[in-house]
């Protein structure tokens, strides 16, 4: 594994971001653990330096249902970020840019296919938790509300909706097809 250094780390970072506004923390983070050969204490190090900095920008999904940290932290690259990527892109040799571009093209379809299966809660007016699960699937949508009683319930359900969706590939179609 080679040893980045948080300078590089942060510009590869920013590259990613740049190249893939809005992704999540954590497909940025299992990207650069995974393809990127840095290690996750640079990778936390270089993240937290370019928030801090104002280099890079975090939103919080309000829907989201990730407890951990990062779990519903989208990024964009700053002004800042993008004037500090400018300057040093002259200086990146093209095996590394070719790297992180088909990383990019990675990054963008883990972004694409997480669209197509969403969740999220809100309480009700009755201290009940309303949870709506939606699935593209395939062009053929599929949407349920469920009603739990607590936030925790709620967080489970997206949680498990959200990681568990692929793994059942049948589910969904034959919903519909005892439906029709």
């Amino acid at each position: 594994m080679a040893d980045f250094s948080i300078a590089e780390a942060k510009i590869r970072i920013l590259y990613l971001v740049s190249r893939v506004p809005g992704v999540s923390y954590h497909l940025l983070m299992n990207r650069c653990l995974d393809q990127l050969y840095t290690d996750f204490f640079t990778f936390s190090r270089a993240y937290e330096e370019l928030i801090r900095g104002n280099l890079m920008d975090k939103t919080m999904d309000e829907s989201a249902s990730a407890p951990a940290i990062g779990g519903s932290e989208t990024l964009t690259i700053s002004a800042g970020g993008k004037a500090l990527l400018d300057d040093a892109m002259p200086a990146i040799n093209a095996t590394v840019i070719a790297s992180l571009e088909e990383s990019v093209k990675e990054l963008a379809e883990e972004m694409r296919l997480a669209s197509l299966v969403t969740s999220s809660k809100l309480q009700t007016p009755n201290g009940l938790w309303k949870v709506t699960l939606f699935s593209d699937n395939n062009g053929m949508p599929f949407r349920a509300e469920l009603t739990v009683g607590s936030e925790a319930e709620a967080n489970e359900l997206c949680r498990a909706w959200k990681t568990s969706y692929g793994k059942v590939p049948g589910l969904i179609p034959a919903l519909i097809k005892d439906k029709a």
